[in-house]
């Protein structure tokens, strides 16, 4: 669909409801709330923890991809075992790796609901201004569709009327 100036103007309000409100309150509540309610410690806490998410999250990304490799060659041992079940090196190496696996595989879950609760520590005493800053997200996210929808509407309504005005010069 085609632009003019209105639905141009509209696409900026569009992106205003959706960032404006959440970065002011983020900065309102950074200023008036944690600036004075936090100890400078317990600042340091908040983000070594948040840092520490960070990095065990990227951490596990890389352990994740090294791990799947590691099964793959697993199921291909195990498939080559089946083909040729007198081999004993074969079936000592995936029984090794069937050990390994079983057993990571608690710790490949246990890894994100550590980080998870890493993070919930780190918000744990903000979680009001967190409810706040999401509830005005979710605020945000309806006035951009709804400004979306008045751009869209606007647009049809130009297209069509330019269309019936050619028609009329006809």
């Amino acid at each position: 669909m085609k632009h003019n100036t209105i639905t141009l103007l509209l696409k900026v309000f569009e992106y205003i409801a959706l960032i404006a409100p959440t970065a002011a309150y983020a900065i309102y509540s950074y200023v008036t709330t944690l600036q004075h309610t936090m100890s400078t410690s317990s600042k340091g806490c908040f983000w070594t923890l948040i840092a520490v998410a960070i990095i065990v999250g990227v951490v596990y990304a890389i352990f994740r991809k090294h791990y799947d490799r590691y099964v793959q060659g697993y199921v291909q041992q195990k498939t080559d075992l089946e083909t040729n079940p007198a081999n004993e090196l074969l079936i000592k190496k995936v029984a090794e790796k069937k050990a390994i696996i079983e057993n990571v595989d608690y710790i490949v879950i246990l890894i994100p609901v550590l980080i998870a609760m890493t993070v919930v520590a780190a918000f744990q005493t903000a979680i009001e201004q967190l409810l706040v800053l999401l509830s005005i997200v979710a605020g945000s996210l309806v006035a951009k569709v709804g400004l979306h929808l008045v751009c869209i509407r606007v647009q049809k309504k130009y297209m069509l009327k330019a269309i019936a005005d050619k028609k009329k010069e006809e």
